[in-house]
């Protein structure tokens, strides 16, 4: 199984910008993830399309599990 996680943030011009972090550890606390949102916009890490991050929006941890066929 794969865990990623994956934030949301709302930027100044009111769009949504995802980030996606793969191999996230399983552990995750909601206020270690709203931590590390907060730092990345007091820092403005990201500046998509010159636009700053405002708001950690929302955020979640997606798992993805893999079946192989095995193909006759």
């Amino acid at each position: 199984m794969t865990k990623t996680l994956e934030m949301v943030f709302k930027s100044s011009d009111d769009k949504s910008v995802r980030i996606s972090i793969d191999n996230a550890r399983g552990d995750l606390t909601p206020a270690e993830v709203k931590a590390v949102m907060d730092k990345i916009i007091a820092e403005s890490i990201f500046n998509p399309g010159n636009a700053q991050l405002v708001i950690a929006d929302s955020a979640a941890v997606v798992t993805v599990s893999t079946e192989e066929l095995e193909l006759v």
